[in-house]
């Protein structure tokens, strides 16, 4: 696939703060793509739609929009898998998270512990959203869709698909039903302060976007093999899951009775041509983006939707300004 050149010109006008909204909001995108704010809009209507008290719904949506944030490196977190990770292995982590942070949420409700129940709902509600886009994918495959979709290819991201976006709302409105049913009988003394300065419910973090340009320089890595598992299988019983944590059942079993039982009933085509990329990735992730590693097997990614490590701002900025200067 021939790499897409774009004018200086029009290079020299892009602003370095363009870049969380390319790499990692999907700017390009539709307004419905499963980002962030997306996954917290679902959450806290569902939340408010079975009457459970608004700061707990806040708190809650908080933590929903912070999981890429902060648990970047655990990909069960996002319902994804390793590169070469067994795709039972990865279901079953994916399943047994959802299942011990229900638990943890029905205990800390009961303690009281309003702030610690709201994480805890909202951290699983993310998995579950995500296995609406994700289906166990890697990082490798993700970010070769993320980067034709940034260098304007399409709409190929899992994150932007609107199957994935019904998905989720159906989940989440399921999930949110079951855990107002849990919490039923709380207490909810003091919950008015849960979102007080300065703990504050409103604003929430994202990734960095030079870990985006890390996660998309991932693309390289990918051998073009569908990686996904079958979502019409482990999205339900990942629901069981948190139903079973909810009700405090026996910890569950492994999920696959067969190595191959949750493989994609009909995989894609396998990718032959690899090669993915423009200049607004050059420029803007200073071309970490873009360049292929130099090491023949590079070590296996370590988070959801994207990996981590990159330049300060301050580099990059000064990298580019001094671009600039040499060419006026």
């Amino acid at each position: 696939m021939a790499r897409k050149v774009l004018s200086g010109r029009v290079i020299m006008r892009t602003r370095l703060l363009v870049l969380p909204l390319l790499a990692v909001l999907g700017a390009s995108a539709p307004a419905w793509a499963l980002k962030p704010g997306a996954h917290r809009d679902l959450a806290q209507k569902a939340c408010a739609a079975n009457r459970l008290p608004a700061p707990f719904c806040e708190r809650m949506g908080k933590q929903v929009y912070e999981t890429d944030y902060l648990e970047w490196t655990d990909l069960s977190a996002h319902a994804q898998r390793e590169y070469g990770q067994d795709r039972c292995d990865a279901a079953e982590a994916a399943a047994t998270r959802v299942e011990m942070l229900a638990r943890a949420m029905v205990d800390h409700a009961a303690a009281e512990r309003y702030d610690d129940a709201a994480v805890d709902l909202g951290r699983a509600l993310h998995t579950l959203q995500d296995e609406c886009a994700h289906h166990g994918m890697t990082n490798e495959e993700h970010a070769f869709y993320s980067i034709e979709d940034t260098c304007g290819e399409g709409n190929l991201s899992p994150d932007t698909q609107l199957d994935a976006l019904a998905c989720a709302k159906a989940r989440t409105d399921r999930i949110m039903t079951a855990a107002a049913a849990a919490l039923r009988g709380t207490s909810w003394a003091g919950i008015e302060e849960l979102c007080e300065f300065p703990n504050g419910c409103t604003l929430a973090s994202l990734p960095s976007p030079f870990q985006a340009c890390d996660f998309l320089a991932r693309h390289y890595e990918w051998d073009g093999v569908d990686s996904r598992w079958n979502g019409d299988i482990v999205g339900p019983a990942l629901e069981d899951a948190f139903a079973r944590g909810l009700r405090g059942d026996p910890v569950s079993v492994a999920m696959c009775d067969a190595p191959d039982a949750i493989d994609p009933v009909t995989s894609r085509a396998t990718v032959s041509d690899l090669e993915a990329g423009c200049l607004v990735t050059d420029v803007l992730c200073l071309g970490k983006a873009d360049e292929q590693p130099a090491v023949a097997t590079p070590p296996p990614s370590t988070a959801g939707c994207a990996a981590g490590g990159s330049p300060s701002l301050l580099v990059a900025l000064l990298a580019l300004r001094r671009r600039k200067q040499k060419k006026s």
